[in-house]
């Protein structure tokens, strides 16, 4: 395949999140594929977002739009990020790659500024039709301002030349509020990165826990859509009935500090404060030692369009305990290489990690299956050659468009 000169465009590199693991991840993986491949994004932290990773690309930080102090309306937001951002870019690619909303408008208006073609990495699928649709919770002006914000990002949908997916469900999820061409294809871990051997007595002994104990672990941002919620109270099941199961959550609580502290009280309230530990954020360059102290990985999730995370735990040989809420599912086979359990069910979840806890067999053939089917099929260097080949078929085997029209604009900044 013929290098191409693909752009990324990220609303925000601020966090070590799941969406922003896969956008530098997948931009690594395409340069060291022979392509030239460029990030944008409106503000870039260096240090808090994949360190690591980032060392070798570049990522071209052009700076908010007006009213910078501006935090919401998100639309708003990212409505006056993406239009700075699209003036700021002066250089031609081949393929613009937006990751996430709102960087779909920033692609789009830069195909018509400059050329190319857009191809989109969906990984969440807009909630403002949904919004609009819920007169009675936010009252019927604020349902009027949400459907206006879905005409619009409709609009600007349709110009994209193809929509990419995790998951099924999201397509479909997609699909049934919005047109266009859209493909699934799924992303992985780093074999590399994420690989059996981490320090797992380091990590056991920081927070005490013993050989006899059965330690949970869950990492992320904490979010309410995780569903922690039922983690704790399946805990809270399993030590009724004398199991020793210990839950680790690890993770940054900056995105929402009031659901961390609504589960450090539900925990209280169940009086299993001593088995629930709140690791905070890890460094990235623990993460590996963190799933391999675990005995199981747990992802509670739901409506969730993928699950990177679990393929990170099974890739270091962790067996996982996986909601059907959560689209990376599709992917997984129950009792074969991952456990699955219903959304909202914290009754069956301590049922499965009773089953887990008590079979040590199962335990390890499971952790194996997951661990060779994450390493083989799920991995970075697929999805860049998946993606690297959707782009050259979407891009007419790499012609570039005529652009319209667009002024340089502002010099941004660049980090490599």
């Amino acid at each position: 395949m013929t290098p191409m000169n693909i752009a990324l465009i990220m609303h925000e590199l601020l966090v070590e999140g799941g969406g922003e693991r896969q956008c530098v991840s997948l931009a690594r993986a395409l340069m060291q594929q022979g392509h030239e491949v460029s990030v944008y994004t409106s503000e870039y932290d260096r240090a808090n977002c994949f360190p690591e990773i980032c060392k070798d690309l570049k990522i071209t930080a052009v700076g908010r739009g007006r009213w910078p102090g501006l935090r919401k309306p998100l639309f708003l937001r990212g409505y006056l990020d993406m239009l700075h951002l699209s003036g700021a870019i002066a250089a031609r690619h081949e393929i613009w790659n937006p990751h996430h909303w709102p960087a779909q408008w920033g692609a789009v208006w830069l195909k018509r500024k400059l050329g190319g073609t857009a191809v989109w990495m969906c990984n969440d699928v807009p909630n403002f039709h949904k919004k609009a649709r819920q007169r009675k919770t936010i009252g019927l002006f604020r349902a009027a301002v949400h459907w206006l914000y879905y005409v619009y990002d409709r609009a600007q949908n349709r110009k994209m030349d193809l929509t990419l997916f995790l998951s099924n469900w999201a397509e479909s999820e997609f699909k049934n509020i919005y047109a266009g061409n859209t493909r699934v294809v799924r992303s992985g871990a780093d074999p590399s990165r994420f690989a059996p051997g981490g320090d797992r007595l380091r990590i056991r002994e920081r927070f005490g826990y013993g050989p006899g104990d059965f330690v949970l672990l869950w990492l992320g941002i904490f979010m309410p859509h995780r569903r922690l919620q039922d983690a704790i109270e399946a805990v809270g099941l399993l030590n009724d009935k004398g199991a020793n199961v210990r839950l680790l959550l690890a993770g940054s609580d900056r995105s929402y500090p009031e659901y961390c502290t609504s589960l450090k009280k539900l925990a209280n309230e169940l009086g299993v404060q001593s088995r629930v530990t709140f690791a905070g954020k890890v460094a990235d360059e623990e993460i590996r030692d963190f799933y391999c102290a675990c005995d199981a990985f747990l992802f509670p999730n739901e409506q969730q369009t993928w699950g990177l995370a679990v393929l990170e735990a099974m890739s270091c040989g962790s067996p996982v305990l996986v909601s059907q809420g959560a689209a990376v599912h599709e992917v997984l086979t129950d009792n074969e290489n991952a456990i699955l359990f219903p959304a909202r069910s914290p009754k069956a979840l301590a049922e499965k990690i009773e089953l887990l806890a008590t079979e040590p067999q199962l335990r390890q053939r499971i952790a194996h299956a997951g661990m060779m089917l994450a390493r083989t099929t799920y991995n970075w260097e697929r999805f860049a050659k998946q993606i690297s080949q959707i782009c050259d078929e979407a891009s007419g085997a790499g012609a570039i468009h005529s652009p319209v029209s667009g002024s340089a604009g502002p010099e941004p900044a660049q980090y490599q």
